[in-house]
């Protein structure tokens, strides 16, 4: 093989090197959005502003979902009924100062589970809500 034929083989074999390599990195970052669960999360603050999340997950609870997600930050505490959220995205409700609190929302219905015990299902939209109590 001469100089020309082996510059034109070494820049063959870079060039197929470089696509393996690249191919394989984008194989890795897109394997991060590949969970068995396509879910959606809106977060509704104290102003009535939704900001939407959307989330692939193989959680099977709603709460590991949301630590999951870029983005939304979530504080709260353990309770004898299960996680009770305090703030999300740094909103914090306090139930004992106005009657604040975090509502969570499953397609479209009020929440009957916490959010650590809500199944995750695919397809769902979750909504975590910033609502004040009112005596009726």
């Amino acid at each position: 093989m001469g100089k020309s034929g082996w510059r034109a083989w070494v820049k063959k074999a870079t060039a197929l090197l470089a696509l393996t390599v690249l191919t394989g990195a984008l194989a890795a970052c897109g394997g991060k959005d590949e969970g068995k669960y396509k879910i959606k999360v809106e977060v509704v603050d104290d102003q009535g502003d939704v900001k939407s999340y959307d989330a692939s997950t193989d959680a099977e609870v709603l709460y590991d979902a949301l630590l999951e997600i870029d983005g939304l930050t979530l504080d709260g505490y353990d309770s004898d009924y299960g996680y009770y959220i305090t703030a999300v995205n740094g909103i914090t409700a306090d139930y004992d100062t106005d009657g604040a609190y975090w509502s969570v929302y499953v397609n479209g219905e009020y929440g009957s589970l916490g959010v650590d015990s809500q199944p995750v299902a695919d397809g769902d939209i979750y909504r975590l809500a910033y609502e004040v109590y009112t005596a009726q």
